[in-house]
């Protein structure tokens, strides 16, 4: 696996395409925007750690967490698009993956990504120390990813734009985004229930997305490249993340003390989904990027990020949400909804 990877460029994907454009202008009549990019930008999302009860976690295994991540889907109130959109869904049946917190990918991410980078190590030691108890062996931690598709409107409606995302699409990102979270939060106090310790890294006060000196945005625990670990896909040109069910979705993942089985196998290139890497006849995400931020030599994430920047004031004047986005290469694209390999 190790020799696979080209450093210098798997640097460039998920960790920095997620902080491309965090820091903006927000609007004062949407807080919960407005909370969302500053939690994300200076760690003001973080969430505490719900006690831990006396438990030993009976029944908590790799086929609960898929049941639990689905049906939340499923049934969560938080998966719709609200404002003129309503109770549309944002998302359809989530993809689960399982790494052992062992996996030596973690460890190499302080490289590929930066030495800021958590691993699921660190995570479960700052949750242990929350909550007074001793720190778990490694070899008895996992990490739990999910990707969760877009609906089928939201993608079709971003499809047809050339410019901006669309208003579903960006309703989307705002609702989708908050879903996330709730359900990263509720996964970490059920588990606390009974008496299985979890953190969502995501949720850390350490947390931050920034412009690292030599990296350029990357954030402390990258969702795209925790899912890349968890064998639930690979990366393209344009650094989206091509799941089984292509590019269009959102990632969450845990750090859970409990000795899950790894659930799908890990692909050998961290392009290995994508098109162009494969036959070299593709860069439709190029020709959809509305200021040439993708090529053939893959994805310029400052052309990217002051692209992404100028649609926070569109969203808050146009959709009344604070959120930044785009989206355009990752619809209307081969890889958009499944794997064109």
């Amino acid at each position: 696996m190790k020799n696979e990877i080209d450093r210098r460029k798997f640097i460039t994907t998920g960790a920095v395409g997620a902080g491309a454009a965090v820091l903006s202008g927000c609007a004062a009549f949407d807080r919960v925007g407005y909370s969302m990019i500053l939690g994300d930008a200076m760690g003001k999302g973080a969430m505490d750690l719900p006690p831990l009860q006396k438990g030993d976690g009976a029944g908590i295994d790799e086929a609960w967490f898929q049941n639990y991540i689905k049906d939340f889907i499923k049934n969560d109130t938080s998966n719709q698009l609200g404002g003129q959109y309503g109770a549309e869904p944002i998302f359809k049946e989530p993809l689960i993956g399982f790494a052992r917190g062992a996996d030596s990918l973690f460890e190499e991410y302080k490289e590929i990504i930066g030495a800021f980078h958590f691993t699921p190590e660190e995570a479960i030691e700052w949750a242990s120390n929350q909550q007074g108890i001793s720190t778990p062996s490694i070899k008895k931690v996992s990490v739990v990813s999910f990707v969760m598709p877009l609906a089928d409107k939201i993608v079709e409606d971003n499809a047809a734009q050339d410019r901006w995302c669309s208003s579903r699409w960006a309703h989307g990102r705002y609702s989708g985004g908050l879903l996330g979270k709730k359900l990263m939060r509720d996964l970490v106090s059920d588990l606390a229930e009974h008496g299985v310790l979890a953190v969502a890294p995501e949720a850390m006060p350490q947390y931050r997305i920034k412009n690292h000196k030599g990296v350029g945005w990357a954030s402390h625990w990258s969702q795209r490249h925790i899912a890349f670990a968890a064998g639930l896909g690979s990366f393209g040109m344009n650094d989206f993340f091509i799941s089984e069910k292509g590019t269009a979705h959102r990632c969450g993942s845990i750090v859970v003390a409990l000795p899950l089985e790894p659930n799908r196998e890990r692909h050998p290139h961290y392009r290995h989904n994508c098109l162009h890497h494969q036959t070299g006849g593709c860069l439709v995400c190029a020709e959809r990027c509305p200021v040439g931020a993708n090529s053939e030599n893959g994805h310029d994430k400052n052309k990217c990020g002051n692209n992404v920047f100028r649609n926070v004031p569109r969203n808050q004047v146009v959709n009344e949400i604070n959120i930044y986005g785009c989206g355009l290469c990752g619809s209307g694209t081969p890889c958009a909804q499944e794997v064109p390999i």
